[in-house]
């Protein structure tokens, strides 16, 4: 009978111990004790009606298992809980991620696991329980005390929010159903707040990005670029070195250098919702939002730059499948995976280098152009596993079509430790030097005679697995111009010179790059002045 409680002990502590580590073993298991409360009420049911019982509590609490260590992946890999209501949706990706990151056994033996982990505990609980029957029957009434306390402190940790018995993943699951029931609600009250903000933003009339003067803007989106790279020193030792060499390079350029750092809607991925956070202003902080987002009024930031007569681009060469939410971000030229005909080999996630993405742009578009242009550069390089990574080539003439990327010596492969998923910190610093490696080397070659405004930035920081548990979800953002006039507004909004930000926190928000650039960059008409 102990040892029946102590491993259902164990197996429901054990994914707050994956949270909070060991420590948390030492409280007291809600589950484990609610199981054995109503185990022990069993034998005063008829017995058909408590098999039933039996087998319906081996389902929840499989499902609570289940659900516990779920949270637990959530919490170490994107540093928040889980969100039934939004997560769902993510689903697929994490799918094709693991897919496309994990070898393919270990893929396969994932995917078989966890149906067959649910099976096996359902079954062996099932198995278990007729021990605590038995003993609930030899001395009924002790039993049927504890059963009553067991109640009691579940109906006290649940409904009212005692923590009476330590952290649980049943209290997180009954809020999880709440959040559900009150999804509709949630996705209304989403949609009516960015309709007013779209409203309120078309009563403005002013002559959009008008101060910019035709100046050309280059928007650099890096994957996984973080604070943890300048906060955490084990990364900033690694990291320097080449964070000074490229900073020298730009400013051999010619470029100033304005740096800062912001807070981003994601952590670990969910790259989406730190990019519309970006394009729209407005802080985008779940699927909800985001695809509340894509059927709102709300202006975007390409489209301010349509209005002042740029031509403006979208480079997404991670993006694969068709997508025509994308419209909404109103960018007229839009490169997609399929438009870059590509002929070399993937690199895990990323489907192709960043440096052959922007040669393409480049070549295409930037190069020939006669009409002040706005570029976005979504980068993918710096994607996890970190453990498979292009080299940049000096001389951009030899991109061609990507097929020299087939020869070995164009490919850098950072090994994965054995039992981990990613090639942890050394990929992670690798990464981080190759996407910044190309931006810099691109700037400084063949945009410093177009004396651009140039903005860099992460999208979000990476996994839990490289910062650690609790971090911050900022990331660095840097400007860039040879004329120090056109940064003055960012020195006053706090960015400090040089690539190393010195911001403490906490930071604002991404939010504030496109609403800043608009107040910063824009001429309000005089009263009775049409824009």
């Amino acid at each position: 009978m102990i040892g029946t409680a102590v491993l259902l002990h164990i197996l429901f502590r054990l994914p707050w111990a994956l949270i909070e580590g060991p420590a948390a073993l030492a409280l007291p298991s809600l589950e484990a004790f609610l199981a054995i409360a109503i185990l022990a009420w069993v034998p005063q049911i008829p017995p058909k009606p408590g098999k039933l019982v039996v087998w319906i509590l081996a389902l929840i609490e499989g499902f609570t298992l289940l659900f516990g260590f779920s949270d637990a992946f959530v919490r170490r890999t994107f540093n928040r809980p889980l969100s039934l209501v939004t997560d769902a949706g993510y689903v697929p990706d994490l799918y094709g991620l693991l897919r496309d990151t994990l070898p393919l056994p270990v893929f396969g033996v994932g995917l078989v696991a966890l149906p067959l982990f649910l099976a096996a505990f359902v079954w062996g609980f099932r198995r278990i329980s007729d021990t605590v029957v038995r003993s609930a029957r030899r001395v009924p009434r002790r039993w049927a005390f504890l059963a009553g306390l067991g109640v009691f402190l579940v109906l006290l940790e649940t409904l009212a929010g005692v923590p009476v018995l330590g952290s649980s993943s049943l209290p997180r699951m009954a809020q999880e159903a709440r959040g559900v029931l009150g999804y509709r609600r949630y996705e209304a009250e989403t949609r009516e707040g960015l309709q007013r903000v779209a409203q309120e933003a078309m009563k403005v009339e002013s002559f959009p990005l008008d101060r910019l003067a035709g100046r050309d803007v280059f928007l650099f989106i890096v994957e996984s670029y973080g604070y943890t790279l300048y906060s955490e020193p084990g990364h900033f030792e690694g990291a320097e070195p080449y964070l000074r060499k490229f900073e020298a390079r730009l400013q051999e350029a010619g470029y100033h250098i304005r740096s800062a750092f912001l807070s981003s809607p994601a952590f670990g991925g969910n790259s989406w919702l730190a990019d519309s956070t970006l394009a729209s202003g407005v802080w985008i902080a779940d699927q909800v939002a985001y695809e509340a987002l894509l059927e709102s009024e709300l202006i975007p930031m390409a489209q301010r730059f349509n209005e002042a007569g740029y031509l403006t681009v979208n480079s997404m060469p991670a993006t694969t499948l068709d997508w025509p939410q994308g419209e909404y971000f109103k960018f007229s030229k839009k490169y997609y995976y399929r438009d870059f005909a590509y002929q070399g080999p993937s690199f895990r996630w990323a489907p192709m280098p960043d440096q052959y993405a922007i040669d393409v742009v480049h070549r295409d578009v930037v190069a020939p152009s006669e009409v002040p242009i706005f570029v976005q550069f979504v980068m993918i390089s710096g994607h996890y596993p970190f453990s498979l990574l292009p080299r940049r080539l000096d001389d951009w003439s030899e991109l061609g079509d990507g097929a020299v990327f087939t020869k070995r010596e164009n490919v850098r492969s950072i090994p994965i430790p054995k039992g981990a998923a990613t090639a942890g910190a050394p990929g992670y610093l690798a990464a981080m030097e190759y996407q910044l490696d190309v931006v810099s080397d691109y700037m400084a070659r063949f945009l410093a005679d177009r004396k651009p405004l140039v903005i860099i930035l992460g999208d979000h920081q990476p996994y839990s697995g490289i910062t650690g548990t609790g971090k911050l979800r900022s990331v660095p953002i840097h400007v860039l111009c040879q004329d120090p006039e056109v940064l003055e507004s960012f020195r006053i909004r706090g960015y400090t010179p040089g690539w190393i930000p010195r911001q403490a926190p906490p930071h604002p928000g991404l939010d504030t790059v496109y609403t800043g650039l608009l107040e910063d960059f824009t001429s309000v008409p005089e009263a009775g002045a049409r824009p």
